[in-house]
Order: C-alpha cells, then sequence, then structure tokens
C-alpha cells in the first residue's frame, strides 16, 4: 500500500516540479568592469526550447553618465554599432540558450554577447551570494566573470517593475 500511494503521489508531484519557475530569474544590474558604475539593468526570463525550459537575457534598460537610468523599453536611444543589423541596446538579448544544471546548481551551455563588440561568448551563471548573480563569458578556459546585482523590482520605475517577460522568447543575433 505504501508503494502504490508513493507512486500515486509522485505521478502528482513530478509535473509540478517540472513547471516550476527556474532560479535567478528576475531583474539584475550589471555593473561598467572600468568604471565600476552601473550600466544596465538585465531581465533574466524563461522560455521554451522544445522540450526544454532555458532562461535568457534582455537588456531592458541603461544608465547614463550621471547613474540614472536613461534608457527603457518605451525610449530606447543608443545602438549596438557592432552588432549585425545595429539595433538599440535596450531590448537587445544578451544571454541565451543557457540550461539549468542542478547538479552543479548554475546554467551552462548558453552563449552571452558583448553588445560593444558584437562577440559572442560561451557563458555559464551562478550564485555563490544571494544578492550576486556571477556571469562569465568564456573561450575554452579563458574568459571573464562580472558580478550581477539582484534587484528588487519595487524599486525600479513601474514601467521596469511590470515587465511581463512571460511571451519573449530571445531575437539572436549573430
Amino acid at each position: 500500500m505504501n508503494i502504490k500511494f508513493l507512486s500515486v503521489l509522485s505521478a502528482l508531484v513530478l509535473p509540478l516540479s517540472a513547471n516550476a519557475a527556474l532560479p535567478y530569474v528576475g531583474l539584475y544590474q550589471t555593473i561598467d568592469d572600468e568604471t565600476n558604475t552601473p550600466k544596465s539593468i538585465v531581465a533574466l526570463y524563461e522560455y521554451s526550447d522544445g522540450d526544454d525550459t532555458n532562461i535568457a537575457g534582455r537588456i531592458v534598460a541603461l544608465y547614463g553618465a550621471d547613474g540614472k537610468i536613461s534608457e527603457t523599453l518605451t525610449n530606447p536611444v543608443r545602438v549596438a554599432e557592432n552588432v549585425k543589423g545595429a539595433p538599440k541596446m535596450v531590448g537587445l538579448d544578451i544571454i541565451w540558450n543557457m540550461e539549468w544544471d542542478a547538479d552543479d546548481k548554475e546554467y551552462s551551455d548558453g552563449k552571452i554577447m558583448d553588445p560593444k563588440s558584437g562577440k559572442i561568448y560561451s557563458s555559464i551563471m551562478w550564485q555563490d551570494a544571494p544578492d550576486k548573480l556571477n556571469v562569465r563569458g568564456k573561450i575554452g578556459p579563458f574568459g571573464r566573470t562580472q558580478h550581477w546585482n539582484v534587484l528588487d523590482a519595487s524599486t525600479l520605475p513601474t514601467e521596469l517593475q511590470s515587465v511581463d517577460t512571460s511571451a519573449w522568447k530571445p531575437v539572436i543575433i549573430k
């Protein structure tokens, strides 16, 4: 009887856990490596890729030289000149195909683009502390790790508090 109960319980619980939100989905503040000042806000969001659920990252805001948000999805200005088609930076997907590895508690096998150079690198993401996300772009064993700040959406302008990513799919520009 216990085996039957466990089988029924598994059948009910496993589908729920498969649809659970992936870790690290949310808003992050990127920091400029050279000036150590806020550079952008990136929304990490879930999307379906066949039978898999992955995450991608889209720039949703840029900071101005004064350290305040100067561009959002409703008013993009700066252009990613070295990216094919010269799209606006705000609205640009810079991370895609990130797959969750529950054993290592990290995302891997994805790509990240430097919007200034247009170069694309392999990427991994993990968290050592609850308020920081480590994002590494790499070629083989060589690379660079940035530390992104976790943002509380309620502290942001209304437009960014209500960003609905549920229908987003990454637009990959190579």
